[in-house]
């Protein structure tokens, strides 16, 4: 299954990462597996995409995980 989403975190700035995150639930004999891939990032409407690939990735990996298990 595939869903798409906008990670935002809003402070005295705004972020927007948008994402596809990808899943199979898994059975009794496929183990449940995911794939998360970063589409796009943007500050304040700017798009810094490859500053984020770049540098900002491992910083907010496991934050883009939760929020898209959480919206699947």
């Amino acid at each position: 299954m595939k869903t798409s989403g906008t990670y935002i975190v809003k402070d005295d700035y705004t972020l927007e990462v948008n994402y596809d995150y990808y899943w199979m639930n898994g059975d009794h004999s496929t183990p449940p597996e995911d794939e998360l891939e970063v589409t796009s990032a943007t500050l304040n409407g700017m798009d810094i995409t490859n500053f984020y690939m770049e540098f900002l990735e491992t910083t907010i990996m496991s934050q883009l995980y939760e929020h898209a298990q959480e919206n699947k």
